[in-house]
């Protein structure tokens, strides 16, 4: 059976929201929720998310999973808000080990468990996540970042930032441990997958129905990672014009590695503390 899929555009950051719902079980899922976050005042809201739980509850849904395809850094994940509020688990992919150790001495993070205890679930590739009459398949993306991983439930590939609209190619953000040739190479696994397959994209911009792509047309126009680039082509495009971190990489890289937990406040009232996350 295939499940119903419902997709919510944030349009401060351009990210989507994914809701999946199993219609023989009402059970459901998550995929990378968004909080709202204003970079200049620190403020913290629940909105966006809060509208969907509203949509949750008003289908008589049932929180399972929340799914994050991986530490993010343009956006605030609002994942510990939905799991406070739904009881649902947080999952990721098992490699987010390796971003832990890197990041937290770094970012600051006390408390904050090295070996991914704070995660409910950390996700192997190809391991599979039961919900109702569905089953979810984390596929891991170790080129993209540690930690970074798409989840297949059918047809349907939930591809997080790991492939952006065609026209967009890939991610352009400078999250610690990327690499181009990386990159390339986690973009063109979810390409091998059969032709009619479906990519939903993690961020779609501006362009907030553009969410909805398939593999045939990902290879076909993907400016980035489409049929006609080849890998060095590519890796040389993104030597030429290196990326700088954005203004919420840090914020949402110190929520990240709290298993997307806000921080405490510090002794100057604020949450977030400046860090340059450039050198990582």
């Amino acid at each position: 059976m295939q499940p119903d899929i419902t997709a919510f555009h944030h349009p401060a950051t351009g990210r989507v929201t994914y809701l999946i719902a199993d219609p023989a079980t009402l059970l459901c899922a998550f995929v990378d929720p968004v909080l709202d976050y204003d970079p200049l005042t620190q403020a913290v809201d629940t909105r966006f998310m809060d509208a969907i739980i509203a949509d949750v509850r008003a289908r008589d849904l049932g929180p399972t999973w929340i799914l994050e395809t991986g530490l993010h850094t343009d956006h605030l994940s609002a994942a510990g808000h939905l799991k406070y509020e739904t009881g649902a688990s947080i999952c990721i992919g098992a490699p987010v080990l390796d971003s832990l150790k890197r990041l937290v001495p770094v970012l600051g993070g006390d408390g904050v468990d090295l070996d991914g205890w704070d995660f409910d679930k950390l996700a192997q590739d190809g391991e599979s996540l039961p919900m109702g009459g569905i089953e979810i398949t984390a596929i891991s993306l170790p080129g993209r970042l540690p930690g970074a991983t798409a989840y297949q439930v059918g047809d349907v590939v939930f591809a997080g930032s790991a492939l952006l609209p065609p026209d967009q190619g890939l991610d352009d953000s400078a999250a610690p441990g990327a690499d181009a040739a990386g990159q390339h190479a986690a973009a063109r696994r979810l390409l091998g997958l059969p032709p009619e397959t479906r990519l939903l994209v993690g961020r779609t911009g501006a362009a907030a129905d553009a969410w909805n792509t398939t593999v045939a047309d990902q290879k076909a126009r993907n400016i980035d990672a489409g049929d006609a680039v080849p890998a060095e082509a590519f890796v040389a495009r993104r030597a030429a014009v290196p990326a700088a971190p954005g203004p919420l990489a840090a914020p949402a890289l110190q929520v990240g590695v709290r298993a997307f937990r806000l921080p405490p406040e510090g002794e100057d009232g604020k949450r977030f503390q400046p860090v340059d996350i450039s050198s990582i």
